[in-house]
């Protein structure tokens, strides 16, 4: 099985980051792998390959960790649950209405009463906000035209 699509591109990345000819490269390939190119290893070989230019000296940005989001203060982690599809819709709607993220607890607070957007769990609750929302950016959208 040929490696994935982002092996093959940490791959080339370490290779251009470690300015390996491709000859160098090449041989490094044939010797470690009797392969001629990255696509003909598998994934373990791939793997192998990628902890040998990190031995060489490769230091990959990210490292197979979690890439921090950059935000812009309009950005609430939603957390994997029932409620969690219903939540993101709920944001994606807000955020398309222009409104300003951090109002959306004092939103919560007053019709609700639960302190912050993310704990509030209750699919009615949830479900009446996407409707009063989608009927806002519909009404949104009908005045500007």
């Amino acid at each position: 099985m040929t490696p994935s699509n982002s092996a093959l591109a940490r791959i080339h990345i370490a290779k251009k980051e470690l300015a390996l000819t491709d000859e160098a490269y090449r041989d490094i390939l044939h010797h470690y792998f009797q392969v001629d190119s990255a696509k003909e290893l598998n994934e373990r070989q791939a793997r192998d390959l990628i902890n040998l230019f990190k031995a060489k000296g490769w230091q990959p940005r990210f490292d197979g960790q979690k890439q921090q989001r950059k935000t812009d203060g309009q950005y609430l982690e939603i957390k994997p649950g029932p409620a969690a599809k219903q939540q993101r819709k709920v944001l994606a709607l807000w955020h398309a209405l222009g409104y300003d993220i951090n109002k959306i607890h004092a939103r919560v607070k007053k019709q609700f009463g639960v302190d912050r957007f993310e704990w509030l769990e209750d699919s009615k609750a949830l479900h009446i906000l996407i409707t009063d929302l989608e009927h806002r950016l519909k009404t949104q959208g009908t005045q500007k035209k």
